[in-house]
Order: C-alpha cells, then structure tokens, then sequence
C-alpha cells in the first residue's frame, strides 16, 4: 500500500472535479496504481489505451519526471510520491 498526491492537470482536472488529492493505493507499481487510480476518477479513457498503455498524448509523471524515462508501467512507487496526469487537449474549442 502506498500513499501517493495526486495533481490532475487539463482535461483531466475538470473530469475529476479536484486539482490535487491524496490516493492510497493498494499496489506499489505504478501501472497497478494508476489503473486504481484513474477507474477511481473515471478518467480512464483519457489517460490509457485499451490495452492498458499509457495513451500517446497523454502524460504520466512520478515526481516531476515522465514515467517512460522511470521504467514505465513498472515503475516502482513509494510513500510520498507525486504523480501528475496531464491531458493536453481540452474539450472546450
């Protein structure tokens, strides 16, 4: 179990309707939090694909740096870390 902050920018803020919360995940790899997590928030169509990868356009950072460049999905994750889900496109044109 891991406690992790969790900052939701673009899109994704307006789909969670918070900024910023504290999540307790019950996985410490990143691939199983995030899943927890964004099924929690119903945001999971933004942020990953149908086969569970991070979408293209779509951003996932632990602790300021891209998950791609920390291992991926597998990333390990510890108390106190700060995950940020960016979607760069808006709804609003």
């Amino acid at each position: 179990m891991v406690r992790l902050i969790v900052k939701f920018m673009s899109i994704a803020r307006q789909r969670a309707g918070t900024a910023s919360v504290e999540f307790i995940s019950s996985k410490d790899r990143l691939g199983d939090a995030l899943n927890e997590l964004v099924n929690s928030y119903k945001i999971a169509d933004i942020i990953l694909s149908e086969d569970g990868d991070v979408r293209p356009w779509a951003r996932v950072l632990v602790n300021g740096r891209s998950q791609q460049f920390m291992g991926g999905l597998n990333a390990q994750l510890h108390d106190g870390d700060c995950i940020a889900l960016i979607y760069p496109y808006t709804e609003n044109f």
